[in-house]
Order: structure tokens, then sequence, then C-alpha cells
């Protein structure tokens, strides 16, 4: 629809930026994108996928709080269960992170970055700013009947971009955070996108388009600043999500977006914090995913994830499994029988157990 809309007004000029515990003026424009975002907020509220962790909540929050500096008490934040990579401010301070956003920065510093950038769009007033553009090209109800979902989704600008990552790297720099960790963070976001088809592109990169001279761009920033200190924060980082990192790891392999998951579970290992975990998640998308020399590469990313005391016991059951499907039924007895060992309550004992069965009599 937008379009086939041909613009009747040129771009408005930059609104002023939002200052702290501002809200709009009744009646305007804008209090109307904040009406809809509230109603928007209340439904999120009872939503069954956030993360009820006060303990994660509160370290998230913490860290917004150093970026946001005094805007820090108008924002609130929803921690949302989806695998995604994803960071949104709605236009009255709503700022939803999902939970595969975690799995992507690899440190405190990098989680800043993207935090501030998500506060530029929002100090700057840029949804409110796409949204008059849009409407003034639209037809005259647009206002009134475009879902607030659907409005989220409208793209900014490249020059509001740039506004963004400007702002996220001064806030983050200011809070103490190593400068080069901004580019860094796009590097990493950018590398998985290429390994994924175009068309299922992630929300975050739909509406924050990426590209390789925001990256060089950063890096220049980065080379110029000089601050006074410079942390990545990578051990309270790890320390913070390490009590979630399982359930998000299963998630991630859920989705069956292979190929990225491939690329992210391979930086992971790299980065160096729970390689047995890493490990079997790895060996679980070559197993799911089975093609090809996958279920060799299976058993190589089990065994790796044996040899490490975090490994789950779940590496044993999955090992079984995959030496059953390649023929090697005294691989498969062995690994079921050590898992049943293991883990003597495993739900599906009983199942197991007549796997096992099956495999001590002659084939």
């Amino acid at each position: 629809m937008l379009s086939a809309c041909a613009p009747t007004h040129g771009p408005r000029p930059p609104l002023a930026d939002l200052a702290p515990a501002e809200r709009p003026a009744r009646g305007s424009e804008e209090a109307g994108l904040w009406m809809q975002t509230e109603r928007a907020e209340s439904q999120l509220k009872t939503s069954a996928n956030l993360v009820d962790d006060p303990t994660f909540h509160a370290y998230v929050r913490g860290v917004l709080c150093r970026v946001a500096g005094p805007q820090c008490d108008s924002i609130r934040v929803y921690i949302v269960r989806n695998s995604e990579f994803n960071a949104s401010m709605a236009a009255n301070g709503m700022l939803q992170v999902w939970t595969g956003l975690f799995l992507r920065v690899a440190n405190e510093a990098q989680l800043a970055f993207v935090l501030g950038h998500e506060i530029g769009h929002y100090r700057r007033r840029h949804s409110v700013q796409r949204w008059m553009e849009i409407k003034a090209r639209a037809t005259p109800n647009f206002g009134a009947n475009l879902p607030f979902e659907q409005a989220g989704i409208l793209a900014f600008s490249r020059d509001q971009e740039r506004e963004a990552d400007q702002i996220g790297f001064e806030l983050m720099v200011k809070a103490g955070y190593d400068p080069a960790e901004a580019a860094r963070a796009w590097d990493r976001i950018m590398a998985e996108s290429r390994a994924r088809a175009v068309s299922s592109q992630t929300v975050f990169l739909a509406t924050h388009p990426h590209r390789t001279d925001r990256v060089a761009a950063l890096g220049e920033l980065a080379a110029a600043a000089a601050p006074a200190e410079s942390r990545t924060g990578r051990e309270a980082y790890l320390a913070a999500l390490r009590p979630l990192r399982q359930r998000l790891l299963i998630d991630e392999v859920r989705r069956r977006q292979f190929a990225s998951s491939d690329v992210l579970l391979r930086r992971l290992i790299e980065d160096g914090d729970g390689l047995g975990e890493l490990y079997f998640h790895l060996g679980e998308v070559h197993r799911l995913r089975g093609d090809g020399d996958d279920l060799p590469k299976a058993v190589t990313d089990y065994r790796r994830a044996l040899e490490h005391p975090d490994a789950p016991p779940e590496a044993l059951r999955s090992l079984g499994l995959v030496h059953l499907r390649l023929g090697d039924r005294a691989g498969a007895r062995n690994a079921l029988t050590r898992y049943l060992e293991r883990l003597p309550e495993a739900e599906d004992r009983d199942l197991i157990e007549t796997h096992i069965s099956n495999l001590e009599r002659s084939p």
C-alpha cells in the first residue's frame, strides 16, 4: 500500500529530542501513536512468552540504565522468549528484547551498544517521525486503522540508523565499555545473516538494515575514541546468562534454521564458554538436519561434548540414537546404557530400555 502512494510532502524536519519523563501533548499525532503502543504494552504484560526471571531481568535493566542515564525511569524492559535476534523500542518507552539476542552478543559491552542503539531511536523520536511521514503519504484513515504491530515494522531511514548507531556508540563509551565492541556486535549479526536465505532474514535485520559501511563507520569511531575506561563485561554477562542459556539453546535448535544455528554455535564454541553444552547442541543441529555427512558429524560433536563436565546427559541419548541410525548396534547400546546410568530418573527410561533390549538381541 505504501509503495503505491506517491508522497505529497517532503521529509519533515527532525523532531526535538525526547526529554526524560516527557510525554506528548494531548491530542497530538504523537499522543495518538503513544495510545496505540500503550494498548500493545498492556497486552504484552500478560503474555506467556515473557521470561519470568527477576535476577536476569534486573541484570539487563542495570545495563540499560548505565547507558540510558536519566531516561532509564521512562523505559520499561520486556524480555520476550523468542529465538530470533531482535530488540525494539516503541515510541512510549516500551523496550522489547528477544531472547535470541542474548545468544548472539558476546559480552555486556555489545549488549550495551544494542540497547544504546534503541535508546537512540527513542531519544530522537525516530518511530514518531516515520509514523508522521508515512501518514502524510497514505490514505486519510491510515492512523486510525493501521494496527500497532504493522506500524512497528516500518523500517527506519539510513540517516536514522546512522544516528542511532552514533548515539548507541556514545552512550556505551560514556558508560565505560570498550568502543571496539560496537562494530564487533554488528559483525557477529552479519556473519549469521549471510548463512541464511534473504527471505528468512531476522525481524531485527528487516527493520534495521545492515551494511558493511556501518561496521566500518563504527570501527572508525572506535579508533578515534579515547575512553577513560574500557571494559567488555564478559564475565558478568556470562554469569548472568548461564542459568538461562540451556533453555535458549534448546529454543534455537527447535526453530530449525540449521544454517544460521550452525554459524551461531560455532561462534559460541570459539568464544570458549560451556563447551560441553555447545557441542551437544551443535550435534543436535546435525542430527536433526540429517543431510549428507551430518550424522557422522553429529557423532563427533557428541563425543566432543562428552569430553567436558558440563555436557548434558542427553548427549549420550542422542549419540546412541545416531549410532542406531548408522547401524552401529554396539555403539548405540553402549551410549544408551551410559545415558540411563547417568540419568536414572530419565522420563524416557522405559523407551530407552526397550531400545537397549532390542539391541541386545541377535540382529
